[in-house]
């Protein structure tokens, strides 16, 4: 290689001694006019040295750079763990090696070669490296966008997301403790595209959940529910009894809610939730799939978490009426419009109190009339000023508080993943002695018995709570029925003593 360089270098000095006489002899014939041309000359002169000088420089720096040895560990930045399986390749993307299973490498590279360590889930480390290393500790950190790319499809199938022909949404696990309520569920209102939540009364009550719209009339309408594979029943757990007349007036039948299986499910122990929208993402469920599928894996055990994890979570939320109905305060009880009002028969006329209707008697008439005594629970003996008391909603609701805490331990014992959580809800509701408690716990383990057998099992205990529940529906028991159709000559501290205590 060093003789072929020198012989281009002898022929290009005889080519330019050639053109050095020439240029001599027609300078010596035109002197100024060749001025220009010997110029030229000498450039080319200048060029041809520093070319030859450029590689020479180059020869003998490629023939100084030599290979080094880098050896090192790479570690979760959350956990301080090892990860396996992180690919080590440089710009032009060959590969110079593997993270083992503790995570460590050993690595022979040319000398200042740019290396990036990348993995599936975890934000790419780039390292430059001059000399030989041993002992190197590198951090990476986790990126969930970067796991956002791989989602669990019907089945449990693992896909990527690109790749699918339907629509679908996955929420993590932040979406859903960040502010927890008396149900989870209630988290997903405003974050997926096409859902809709219909939500029923009372602190226990069970959410609907709609993917883009009702699809029939009479059949059921709700996305399928499926927990780590298995399918679950989100229907709520409504009871009435039969009979008791138009509106329930015959007795206490209206029904309460008692919640669905999603109100058990601890939202401290969710990894994420994978929204299929439609028939053609829920295919693989058959017909029960026909209305989209809501999809939720749990959290379970890492086996490369060597050491004992633990996470606490509290939260606690304050509650109030949203909206409330319209009502007047001009008329009274009574109907057509009536000029007075009687509580029984009196001197006055007959009673005026056997209708929920409030077109009577004008407030702004004034007057006095025989009413309702609150202290003998009968009519009263004297006639009382006929006035409009204040909104019974404002003095019967209250602000409600909801509390939650919840614990989780996890660690690996003998290449078998553990995780343990437990937590406990209290919830008291807008309405005086209404609310529920609720404790749950479960248990998962994992391991690997061979390279084709794992062995998974997951345990759940829930316990909820409540002895007085609110009636729900259009009926005599439920109390926005009574609050529709409450007069506003009858004060609500009258009737205090029937919840209060």
């Amino acid at each position: 290689m060093n003789k072929t360089f020198t012989q281009h270098v002898a022929w290009l000095w005889h080519n330019l001694r050639s053109e050095s006489k020439d240029a001599e002899k027609h300078f010596k014939k035109r002197n100024g006019l060749n001025f220009i041309y010997c110029g030229i000359f000498y450039c080319k002169v200048f060029l041809v040295g520093t070319l030859v000088f450029s590689i020479s420089s180059q020869l003998t720096h490629a023939q100084t750079i030599q290979n080094i040895t880098v050896k090192g560990i790479v570690l979760d930045d959350a956990d301080g763990l090892g990860i396996p399986g992180i690919t080590i390749i440089d710009n032009a993307k060959k590969v110079f090696g593997v993270t083992n299973e503790k995570g460590e490498f050993s690595l022979s590279l040319p000398q200042g070669t740019i290396v990036n360590f990348k993995i599936l889930g975890y934000t790419t480390l780039t390292r430059t490296f001059n000399d030989n290393q041993s002992g190197l500790t590198l951090r990476i950190k986790s990126s969930s966008s970067q796991l956002n790319e791989v989602v669990v499809t019907a089945l449990g199938i693992k896909r990527e997301e690109k790749a699918l022909g339907y629509a679908i949404t996955k929420l993590d696990s932040s979406t859903f403790t960040n502010a927890v309520s008396s149900n989870w569920t209630d988290a997903l209102s405003g974050k997926v595209a096409g859902l809709n939540l219909v939500r029923n009364g009372g602190p226990a009550g069970s959410n609907k959940i709609i993917l883009r719209g009702e699809n029939n009339l009479t059949g059921n309408n709700e996305a399928l529910i499926v927990i780590d594979g298995v399918v679950a029943s989100s229907s709520s757990k409504r009871t009435a009894a039969s009979g008791g007349g138009v509106y329930g007036t015959s007795g206490d039948i209206m029904p309460a809610d008692f919640g669905s299986a999603l109100n058990d499910l601890n939202p401290d122990d969710i990894e994420n939730v994978t929204v299929l929208k439609g028939p053609g993402a829920s295919a693989l469920y058959g017909q029960r799939g026909a209305n989209g599928a809501i999809l939720i894996t749990t959290k379970s055990g890492n086996k490369n978490q060597k050491k004992l994890g633990i996470t606490f979570t509290s939260n606690t939320a304050w509650e109030e009426v949203n909206r409330m109905p319209d009502r007047q305060s001009e008329f009274g009880q009574g109907q057509f419009g009536v000029s007075y009002f009687s509580y029984g028969t009196t001197e006055d006329g007959a009673s005026t109190n056997a209708t929920s209707s409030s077109w009577g008697a004008p407030f702004s008439a004034g007057g006095n009339f025989y009413q309702y005594d609150p202290n003998t629970k009968t009519r009263g003996l004297t006639r009382t000023p006929w006035v409009a008391y204040g909104n019974p909603i404002d003095a019967f609701f209250k602000t409600g508080l909801e509390t939650t805490n919840s614990v989780s331990l996890s660690g690996a014992v003998k290449n078998v993943a553990l995780r343990f959580s437990a937590s406990h809800g209290s919830n008291e509701w807008i309405v005086n002695n209404t609310g529920l408690e609720r404790t749950s716990a479960s248990l998962s383990a994992n391991a690997a018995i061979t390279k084709k057998l794992s062995f998974a099992l997951k345990v759940a205990y829930n316990n909820r709570n409540s002895d007085n529940l609110p009636a729900t529906g259009y009926g005599n028991q439920s109390l926005m029925y009574w609050f529709m159709f409450a007069q506003p000559n009858v004060n609500t501290d009258w009737y205090r003593d029937y919840w209060a205590p």
